[in-house]
């Protein structure tokens, strides 16, 4: 009925022809018109029906958690555990080929996931919205966050660091710099990631340089190859595989140097099962060096050699 009613609305000179039309306005013609709204009245509420049975069944298969539940869980539940990933290496790096992501980071969410018997997702964000995809509950884990007290506000920690690394600077070959204050002059341009605890150290120390932020690592590199900064500043486990894939100046530890603690951000919760869990495994992976292992194959994936470099033990510096 509904097509009949389609055509003659598409087609008025056919309709014009049939013997059996009413003139407009007369008691059939209404008559007609009603029934004709009441079966298609009809047919909408079986297809909404029919659709509201569809979307009931797919959405059945969603775990549906109760308010209380922790993240741990849910990552249970979901039988998947998901990690924030962003261009900055050794932690995280992305292949532009096969688009597989690796690095610590990685590594070290592919070995918590196995412990939980669950599958690693890794899931892109940047630094300066980490904290955000934490809250709104779209990754359950931000490797390589430092614990700063602006964080703590927002989002929780473990109380075990995950390791430790220092702020190192890359510089150009015969730069004479040494130390934060000889870094620190008029002019002295110097490249830093945004969002980051580098960004919150830097801006502390420096007076007189011009701080200029980049919205990942790569781009802060990018530009001490341009010559658009004069200075990058990083931890030096990531400048160290920048500069042997830039092969461009050199990287130092500028005086004073102090160790800095970093770990995991998650989510704030009443239910501390995760982060408890989270604690317990870091302390367990830091005490049999597991992460420092972990930086130490991803620098030979890079044909960089490891024993070269300060680990992520600061008891070995």
């Amino acid at each position: 009925m509904t097509r009949a009613r389609f055509f003659e609305v598409r087609c008025p000179e056919d309709a014009a022809t049939n013997s059996g039309l009413r003139k407009q306005g007369s008691p059939e013609s209404r008559r007609q018109e009603t029934h004709l709204r009441r079966m298609e009245m009809n047919f909408s509420r079986r297809k909404f029906m029919a659709f509201a049975t569809v979307a009931a069944a797919n959405f059945s298969s969603i775990p549906v958690f109760a308010q209380d539940a922790s993240t741990l869980d849910q990552v249970k539940a979901r039988k998947q555990l998901r990690i924030g990933v962003t261009s900055a290496e050794p932690w995280f790096f992305k292949d532009p080929l096969s688009e597989k992501w690796t690095g610590v980071g990685v590594a070290m969410g592919e070995r918590l996931a196995a412990d939980l018997g669950v599958e690693m997702v890794p899931v892109e964000t940047t630094w300066s919205n980490a904290v955000a995809a934490l809250q709104a509950n779209q990754i359950d884990l931000m490797f390589v966050l430092d614990p700063t007290e602006e964080r703590k506000k927002a989002i929780d920690f473990p109380d075990t660091p995950l390791f430790y690394y220092a702020m190192g600077a890359l510089i150009p070959e015969e730069a004479p710099f040494m130390s934060w204050a000889a870094i620190d002059k008029p002019g002295t341009r110097i490249g830093v990631t945004l969002g980051t605890s580098l960004d919150k150290n830097i801006t502390a120390i420096v007076k007189s340089a011009a701080i200029n932020r980049f919205s990942n690592n790569d781009e802060a590199i990018a530009a001490f190859a341009a010559k658009r900064v004069d200075i990058v500043v990083q931890f030096h486990p990531a400048l160290v595989v920048q500069y042997a894939r830039l092969k461009l100046g050199k990287v130092i530890l500028p005086s004073p140097v102090t160790p800095v603690a970093t770990s995991a951000g998650l989510r704030k919760e009443q239910n501390t099962a995760f982060r408890d869990w989270v604690n317990g495994q870091f302390a367990e992976l830091y005490k049999a060096g597991v992460p420092n292992q972990m930086f130490r194959d991803y620098l030979a994936s890079k044909h960089i050699d490891a024993d070269e470099i300060p680990g992520l033990i600061k008891e070995a510096w």
